[in-house]
């Protein structure tokens, strides 16, 4: 097997690896992701926001409606006093009356905490919208720098896939496709030499059974670590 071509694959792929590190964590892209993860988030709180506005508005309507109700229910029981004919009737409006009046009170009550609400919701209403705007000029300003070390990095990362592409021919195929499974599975580098010496994944230290240490041991030997799942060869 052309164990020393898969290396220099794997060599190929660290180099992407850095690559995609060296965008990750340059001043463009750090600054760039931390405007965009405050505006994602302004968002989110607006869209909050807008529901608990909506239910707001809901509330309002319902208590509206319920103290419209009492009102005229009062209207009502006030213009029924002047019909009244004796005291038993007289005393049943005055109870009616009081638990309406208690009932109006209570509303007036909720009324009164759902305007606060509302007023510090239009508050921070206007403060959403400053910081999303402020934020999403931040992000416009940090795009262009970023886009351009992206395309630095991108530049170079097709240059090293290109010669992985080229190098990739001159190994089994079925090599390449177990180096490609391990890489899926296990942590970084995925193909690792094995320990002559105390018989183990160099990977991770496993002291390898028996049956793998013959097969390994073997002209050409390749097989998968079953601690770290990595690949390894025999030097």
């Amino acid at each position: 097997m052309n164990i020393e071509g898969m290396l220099k694959y794997q060599s190929l792929d660290r180099e992407l690896n850095q690559l995609n590190e060296k965008f990750r964590t340059s001043d463009a892209t750090v600054q760039y992701n931390r405007y965009m993860k405050l505006y994602k988030q302004t968002i989110e709180d607006g869209k909050r926001m807008s529901g608990v506005a909506g239910e707001h508005f809901v509330n309002l309507d319902r208590l509206t409606k319920q103290y419209e109700k009492l009102l005229a229910d009062v209207e009502e029981y006030n213009t029924g006093i002047n019909e009244i004919t004796d005291l038993k009737q007289a005393d049943y409006y005055e109870k009616q009356l009081i638990k309406l009046y208690t009932a109006i009170e209570s509303v007036e009550k909720e009324l009164d905490n759902l305007r606060k609400e509302l007023v510090k919701l239009d508050a921070d209403a206007k403060a959403f919208f400053a910081n999303a705007n402020g934020y999403f000029v931040n992000v416009k300003k940090a795009t262009p720098e970023m886009e351009k070390v992206k395309v630095e990095i991108q530049s170079k990362a097709k240059e090293v896939m290109a010669a992985q592409k080229e190098l990739e021919k001159t190994i089994e195929p079925e090599l390449v496709e177990k180096y490609k499974k391990a890489k899926e599975i296990a942590k970084f580098p995925p193909l690792v030499p094995f320990d002559e010496a105390t018989s183990s994944c160099m990977g991770c230290g496993l002291e390898l059974s028996k049956d793998i240490v013959a097969k390994l041991r073997q002209d050409g030997g390749l097989e998968f670590c079953p601690n770290c799942n990595r690949l390894v060869y025999k030097q």
